[in-house]
Order: C-alpha cells, then sequence, then structure tokens
C-alpha cells in the first residue's frame, strides 16, 4: 500500500451547508469508482487503484462518516443519503460515464446508485454483494455491531482488537465456531492494527452505513438494476456462500456472474477484465 502513486484530495459539496469528502485518484483514462467495504476508507482499496489505474482514471472516495470524510450534514437512515451524497461527488468532479466498483456496504451503494441515476454512468461491478435471509439477518444484527465508545476501563480497545481479529476469520465475526469459520490464513498484525483504526476513525457511528446494507442484502433489491451489472463471485471471498445463493435468485439478463478462482491474482484479473468491457460500453 505504501507504494501507491494516488494522490489526496478534498471536494467540498454543498447541499444546504457546506461539508467536505477524502478520495483519492490515481491514473488516466475513463474514470472508475472505486466504493470501500464499512468500516473501511479508500485505503483499503489502494491495491485496486494500482491495478485499475494502468487503464483508467481511478477515484475511490471515502464514504460520509468513514475515513477521512465529514460525515453526512443530515442522515435520514438507510442507504438513501450515501446514494445522494455519491451523486454530488460525481458530479462536483464530472464524472462522466463511470463504471462504478463497490465491495460489501459499497456494493450495495453501487446497487442503489445504479437504480437513481441509470443513464448517468456505464454500469457497476460488484463484489461481495450477498443475500442474507432475513432470519439470519436478524441474529446476525443482534451482536454484530457492538458499542465502541471509549470506556473508562478501556475495554472498547480489547473489544475492537478482538472484531479486527476476528473478522478475518470467521463470518459472523462473533461466530468463532468452525461452521462460520472462513479462513485459516495468518493475518499480519499490521493489517488487524489498520483494520482497528478504521472502526475507531468512524467512531461511535461506525454502523451507520454498515447496518444500511445488511439490511439490503436482498435480490428483489438488486433485481431491480436495469443497467450493465457483474457479480463478482470469488473463491476466496469470505462471503461467498452467500453470494452463492444469488444463483437462485431471479435476476434479470443484465446482471451477468463472474467467476473468479481462487487467489488474489484471479480476482485482480476477473476485476480488471469487468471494469474494462463496462468502461468501453457504448450507449446503456
Amino acid at each position: 500500500m505504501n507504494n501507491s502513486k494516488a494522490l489526496k484530495h478534498y471536494v467540498t459539496l454543498n447541499n444546504g451547508s457546506p461539508w467536505q469528502i477524502h478520495y483519492r485518484s490515481q491514473g488516466q483514462g475513463k474514470p472508475v469508482i472505486l466504493l470501500h467495504p464499512s468500516p473501511l476508507s479508500s485505503n483499503f482499496m489502494l491495491p485496486m487503484m494500482n491495478l485499475l489505474a494502468e487503464n483508467n482514471q481511478v477515484f475511490a472516495w471515502d464514504a460520509p462518516g468513514y475515513g477521512q470524510s465529514d460525515p453526512l450534514p443530515e442522515n435520514s437512515g438507510g442507504l438513501a443519503p450515501y446514494v445522494d451524497a455519491l451523486k454530488l461527488f460525481i458530479d462536483a468532479l464530472n464524472l462522466e460515464d463511470a463504471v462504478i466498483y463497490g465491495s460489501a456496504t459499497g456494493a450495495q451503494i453501487a446497487i442503489e446508485y445504479a437504480k437513481a441515476y441509470p443513464n448517468s454512468i456505464n454500469g457497476i461491478v460488484l463484489e461481495n454483494a450477498a443475500w442474507f435471509y432475513d432470519e439470519e439477518r436478524e441474529e446476525i444484527l443482534k451482536q454484530y455491531f457492538p458499542n465502541i465508545e471509549p470506556k473508562e476501563d478501556g475495554s472498547h480497545l480489547t473489544l475492537v482488537w478482538k472484531i479486527a481479529n476476528q473478522l478475518y476469520h470467521y463470518f459472523p465475526w462473533f461466530d468463532t465456531s468452525e461452521k462460520a469459520r472462513v479462513s485459516h490464513a495468518e493475518i499480519p498484525a499490521e493489517l488487524k492494527h489498520q483494520t482497528l483504526m478504521e472502526y475507531f476513525t468512524a467512531g461511535k457511528n461506525y454502523h451507520l452505513a454498515y447496518e444500511a446494507a445488511f439490511m439490503n442484502e436482498r435480490p428483489e433489491q438488486l433485481a431491480k438494476v436495469t443497467i450493465a451489472t457483474h457479480l463478482i463471485r470469488w473463491e476466496s471471498s469470505m462471503l461467498k456462500p452467500y453470494v452463492d445463493r444469488l444463483d437462485k435468485a431471479d435476476l434479470p439478463a443484465n446482471i451477468e456472474m463472474k467467476h473468479a478462482d481462487a487467489g488474489i491474482e484471479n480476482r485482480f484479473a476477473t476485476l480488471q477484465s469487468s471494469v474494462k468491457t463496462l468502461s468501453n460500453l457504448s450507449g446503456k
């Protein structure tokens, strides 16, 4: 990540009162916009920026309230305020006919943006866009977003370290049974530390976009997208079993499943191919 050539910027948006979005940019060519998972930031997208900037001009924002971006001036709940913020961001930078990539929370924001503004972008690429059944979603949400506000005894520090450690090995992170295990890989302490810092940077409201995205992980939401969509199914994804469920959904022909074999190289090759295909579409 430290070898990235991405430049850091701020753009001031104003829909009643001025506020700022922090973002990174890199490369030249047709625009690609990267939307990160929660509660992370554009820092998480640096390896992908390096990859895609070979052929595109890549923009990775910090969603409002995450990373170095201001929180939303008003948040009425759900994903709509983040979609509105993304529209302001895209308009401010004059990003025409972009491809939007989103992972997890970012994927759900991309889905809702594509439904709201289908004629403003060339297509969307989705990773970790899943299908959670209502009963399991309810069970997950009971424990997934604990309060991380500072405590006198410092227990909030160990709680967030626990989350940052376990979420790379289990889904949901709080279930450490073997049936919930998604990886045996050794995770570098630096990556876990960076993840911990992202939680604390987002602060007590880290759950806002995160939880809204969970509520949106339903096939009926995805099925309403009318533009070209590539849904990446990566063998190494911790959410792959939940992505695979979408095979049983009645999705329209404009939504294509793209398989990526295990390993980061295969994932990146599939992503690069999808972005290239959608960037070169003429007409929407």
